[in-house]
């Protein structure tokens, strides 16, 4: 997904809202594989150092290959210590990691970001879940996509865990929770934007293969249930474009931006 043009806007937007003095830190937190982490060095090449963050050695370690710039350095660690790992910084960006937090500890998140700041420091964050993502207009298109996936699975002797715990990607907020997230984390100049984007049958398909959306979809988890999920996710999607004739599905995402 991350390679797809549709993800390169839309997280070139989120960086295009920070203004990074010259000289300044910028943290990319949750920085996964460096897209956002590349695009900082790109948009402000005036920055003195980018920190990547995330808990994952395996994305960290596609970040150091792709990234050699020595003004960047990763550190493995949560979303959630992140003020404990970096010292004072000029902006903090999250860029499509809000979702992947759960919803009890997203204040936490955004208030360590608020201690990182000094004075007049920026930060901003997007996500593709929350209440509102979905335009009304394109139900019909989700419900025709899980009835013919649930088809797909069943055919294989499997199906859609239905009694499940909501997970954490639907643990989903609204555009006015998020900027109270910053208020009370002590942010000033708080505001939230949601842009629509015309998703192409290859982005959904790029989707399909994201651990998060699978398993909000289809319930099943583990490698095995992931790879059957992605697989009936894939199959269902094609066949949905095709029978209601779409060249695109619109959907949208959130920006939300404060000073401290």
């Amino acid at each position: 997904m991350s390679r797809r043009p549709l993800y390169g806007d839309v997280t070139q937007r989120l960086v295009d809202i920070c203004a990074a003095p010259a000289g300044g830190v910028v943290v990319d937190v949750g920085c996964g594989s460096g897209l956002a982490t590349q695009l900082l060095l790109e948009r402000f090449d005036q920055v003195g150092s980018v920190v990547g963050v995330d808990p994952s050695p395996h994305e960290l370690a596609i970040a150091r290959t792709r990234l050699t710039d020595p003004r960047v350095r990763f550190v493995q660690g949560r979303a959630q210590d992140v003020a404990s790992l970096i010292g004072p910084v000029d902006v903090t960006v999250l860029s499509n990691v809000m979702h992947q937090i759960p919803a009890t500890e997203r204040a936490a998140v955004i208030t360590g970001c608020h201690r990182m700041l000094g004075p007049g420091g920026r930060c901003a964050v997007n996500t593709l879940f929350y209440e509102g993502a979905v335009p009304s207009a394109t139900r019909r298109f989700y419900a025709s996509w899980l009835r013919t996936t649930r088809a797909w699975l069943q055919q294989r002797d499997s199906d859609l865990v239905l009694e499940r715990s909501r997970p954490v990607a639907l643990q989903t907020l609204t555009p006015q929770d998020h900027e109270r997230l910053f208020t009370e984390a002590g942010f000033a100049e708080v505001t939230s934007e949601e842009v629509e984007y015309g998703w192409t049958l290859d982005d959904w398909e790029a989707l399909c293969g994201y651990s998060v959306f699978i398993e909000g979809a289809t319930g099943l988890t583990g490698p095995t249930g992931l790879a059957l999920g992605s697989e009936a996710l894939t199959a269902a999607l094609h066949t949905t474009f095709r029978e209601l004739e779409l060249s695109e599905v619109p959907r949208r995402w959130l920006f939300v931006h404060g000073v401290s």
